[in-house]
């Protein structure tokens, strides 16, 4: 599915180039399999967050562009050249110290400069983006491989109009100043769907890559689809009778003789203790609502509706079952929260199986990076 999400958004945002954002383990799906599936997909820039994500791609084998979001500390600059990473700055002072962290026989540090449009969160003013561009084209050891801003509010069409114009005014005072911009980016997700991505010359979905919409621009094209589903199995059903309390605090008291089912699955694993009350999961093609507080390593869900219960019941916590769906808005309101945040908090110790035609073909088990292919199977590769 990450594949074929990265092809339809890579055809919506033609003819600019597609980077796909895989920063925080690829929205919870896995960073390295994220990475090779958006790359199948027609990726020709994976973005991450921080140097330690750019180095994991790599480590996986990824020889293509890599763009860092987030300036990366003076003193792993030079690790960033050796890796051949694009890495972002949002200050002269910035661009001046890079210029310093760098020996002579590291390779030219390519860099992408961020202009501060209305983000207020990094990068240099309109005014102040000549100068810092020069700062990087002059010296010896870093290039100026970009010109970047992110928008604030891709639903808010004035409020994008603005900062567009913004950045329309930053890219003429460069080229004014003589100086190439390379890659034009300021759209992501919602700004690719808002058609604010036109005239640039490369784009950065993230959350529309993992099937989710955000909120902004237009619908998505058919398509794409949610990747990923949290599906777990009871540890323990037990029959209470009414009066019984459930969790931390006795927060929910069974008013009824009641099945409770114990899922291994808790907020140590990113199912936030806000998803109580209020959230519901899916079981033999049912919904049953979670009862009691979240605990660090367990949720417990009410199935006296359900019917027939057991040990192999396979409980899905977010996605599809048979006719219905637990999507990742739906928990994002009960928990107040936004879609991104459920997939970006999903744990390092829940197992990702990866499926392909209904297939499961890789393994990435709890809490590590390593990822097992199951016999002859094909995953993409780079």
């Amino acid at each position: 599915m990450l594949t074929s999400n990265t092809a339809a958004l890579h055809s919506l945002a033609r003819p600019a180039a597609l980077g796909a954002v895989v920063k925080a383990d690829g929205y919870g799906h896995g960073l390295e399999i994220a990475g090779r599936c958006a790359v199948a997909g027609g990726a020709e820039w994976l973005c991450v967050a921080d140097s330690i994500e750019a180095a994991r791609l790599r480590h996986d084998g990824y020889g293509g562009k890599i763009f860092v979001l987030y300036p990366v500390p003076p003193a792993i600059v030079p690790t960033m050249a050796r890796l051949r990473v694009d890495v972002t700055v949002g200050s002269l002072a910035e661009a001046r110290t890079i210029r310093e962290r760098l020996e002579r026989d590291d390779p030219i540090l390519a860099v992408h400069l961020e202009i501060d449009t209305g983000m207020t969160r990094g990068g240099v003013g309109t005014e102040e983006a000549p100068a810092a561009a020069s700062a990087i084209t002059e010296a010896a050891s870093t290039s100026l491989a970009g010109v970047w801003t992110h928008l604030a509010a891709p639903e808010n069409p004035k409020a994008t109009a603005q900062q567009l114009s913004r950045f329309d005014s930053a890219l003429r005072r460069i080229a004014a100043a003589g100086m190439g911009a390379g890659a034009v980016h300021a759209a992501a997700s919602g700004g690719l769907l808002a058609a604010a991505a036109d005239g640039h010359t490369l784009v950065r979905p993230g959350l529309a890559l993992y099937g989710l919409h955000p909120g902004a621009g237009g619908p998505l094209p058919p398509a794409v689809a949610p990747a990923l589903a949290v599906k777990a199995h009871p540890v323990r059903i037990a029959e209470v009778p009414p009066g019984t309390s459930v969790g931390y605090a006795g927060t929910w008291t069974a008013r009824r003789a009641s099945r409770i089912a114990t899922l291994p699955i808790g907020y140590a694993d990113g199912w936030s203790r806000s998803s109580s009350p209020g959230t519901l999961v899916l079981v033999e093609g049912r919904r049953a609502p979670l009862v009691g507080r979240v605990s660090s390593d367990s949720i417990t869900v009410d199935v006296t509706d359900v019917g027939d219960v057991g040990p192999d019941s396979e409980f899905t916590l977010l996605g599809p079952d048979g006719d219905d769906e637990i999507t990742a808005d739906a928990i994002a309101e009960a928990r107040g929260t936004i879609s991104w945040e459920v997939l970006q908090q999903l744990g390092a110790r829940l197992t990702r199986v990866y499926m392909s035609a209904s297939q499961p073909v890789a393994l990435r088990p709890e809490s590590t990076i390593d990822i097992t292919t199951a016999p002859g199977a094909a995953i993409p590769g780079y």
